[in-house]
């Protein structure tokens, strides 16, 4: 009984055994997050925690990290 949110990618083969965050990247086996995906699909250039800010240029969405937590505003 684990949730995949919206957005997120997992990899062919990961092992989910906890909740997956909206828009995390996931792989391996037990799952690990490696990075963040954006609403259009790529891969966003911030870290997986601390604190950052990202602008998608396809779709203009706003994505900010906040001591790890991933929130995003559509535009």
């Amino acid at each position: 009984g684990n949730t995949i949110h919206e957005y997120a990618f997992v990899g062919a083969g990961t092992v989910i055994i906890r909740d997956v965050p909206a828009f995390a990247m996931m792989v391996g086996n037990p799952a690990r997050q490696i990075g963040w995906m954006s609403r259009f699909g790529e891969k966003m250039p911030i870290p997986v925690k601390g604190n950052a800010e990202f602008v998608c240029p396809h779709l203009g969405d706003r994505y900010t990290l906040r001591d790890g937590i991933l929130s995003w505003n559509q535009a």
